[in-house]
């Protein structure tokens, strides 16, 4: 009953400590790209790659040199192709991004150079509302938990083929450096905690549940799919979920309901708890019951969607928020 409670505590005093000193542990100094783009509200980038020569590299973990444009600032980055199903089936592939950082120190930026980019899976409409629902998604749980998630930027990047200098134009979401989030809370990722005990995760409830909300099935914490734990120095574990795509709330055309949970399509819920402990859901009920109003209105105000996915998310959530106050939860292991 206290994990809730005192996940708030261990986050207030992250954040006094980096308020204090202007650096947490290992801290970079300066600021980073990502930072820079977001006080300068950047959303157009320019993004130049050979493309025929990314396209053969879809199976490959080999990186090609690209040069992203902003602002009439260069910088050079190697450029991978990322994910499973999407690098293999969409039109244009997730990719990892890794800015030179001899550029980046050029512009009087620190090294954070690693970032996710999350790309169009079909290039048509429904492809821009698919990666615009997925940026709400972010944005949401970033109101839900706003000292530990990855922040994200939407941007609208011209993409150039330098084979034949060919363009397309889409939105695509960047996701900050690991390192940075592991910087701002001041924890450091663990890659090999699997089958992690509920009372280690400090903020467990509050994560199932937006999973939850959301809709997404597409994770595991017991194997730290889709969502990294970051360890403090007391021990303690926070969960920070990423790869939202195959969720109702996106409800993208390719995503399909997980069957191994008896889900028949994407806008089923599941509420997931791969551990032996019970959960302790009366906190964290009460929590989001408090930021049902903020959450439908960040909904209503979110830019560039159109009003029908906006009435259909909407739905969709008010269906959560009713579940809630029955409190009363199937969960599946």
């Amino acid at each position: 009953m206290k994990r809730f409670f005192l996940t708030f505590l261990y986050s207030l005093l992250i954040s006094c400590a980096v308020f204090a000193s202007g650096t947490a542990g290992g801290q970079k100094a300066g600021i980073s790209l990502f930072d820079q783009w977001d006080a300068q509200n950047t959303t157009e980038i320019e993004f130049h790659v050979n493309f025929d020569t990314l396209e053969a590299y879809r199976k490959s973990t080999a990186s090609l040199p690209a040069k992203v444009i902003q602002d009439g600032k260069t910088l050079d980055l190697d450029v991978t192709v990322r994910g499973k199903f999407r690098r293999r089936t969409c039109a244009m592939p997730p990719m990892k991004l890794q800015f030179k950082k001899d550029g980046l120190r050029a512009l009087g930026l620190n090294t954070h150079n690693d970032f996710k980019l999350v790309t169009h899976c079909t290039n048509d409409e429904a492809g821009q509302d698919a990666l615009l629902r997925e940026q709400l998604a972010y944005e949401l749980y970033q109101t839900v938990s706003p000292n530990a998630n990855f922040r994200t930027q939407l941007l609208t990047i011209t993409y150039v083929n330098t084979a034949d200098g060919s363009t397309i134009t889409s939105y695509g979401i960047l996701i900050e450096d690991l390192d940075e989030l592991e910087d701002r809370m001041g924890m450091k990722s663990c890659n090999d905690c699997y089958n992690t005990p509920a009372d280690q995760i400090s903020n467990i409830e509050t994560f199932a549940l937006f999973q939850y909300m959301i809709g997404n099935s597409d994770y595991s914490t017991k194997m730290a799919r889709n969502l990294k734990l970051l360890r403090g120095d007391d021990g303690q574990m926070t969960a920070v979920p990423y790869d939202f795509d195959y969720s109702g709330l996106v409800n993208a055309d390719y995503a399909t309901g997980m069957p191994h949970f008896q889900e028949t399509k994407v806008t089923d819920r599941t509420l997931i708890w791969q551990f032996d402990a019970s959960p302790e859901f009366d906190e964290a009920v009460a929590y989001y019951v408090s930021l049902q109003d903020t959450l439908l209105e960040q909904v209503a105000d979110f830019d560039n969607l159109d009003g029908g996915s906006k009435r259909e998310i909407t739905k969709y959530l008010k269906g959560f928020f009713k579940e809630l106050k029955k409190a009363e939860f199937d969960v599946a292991k």
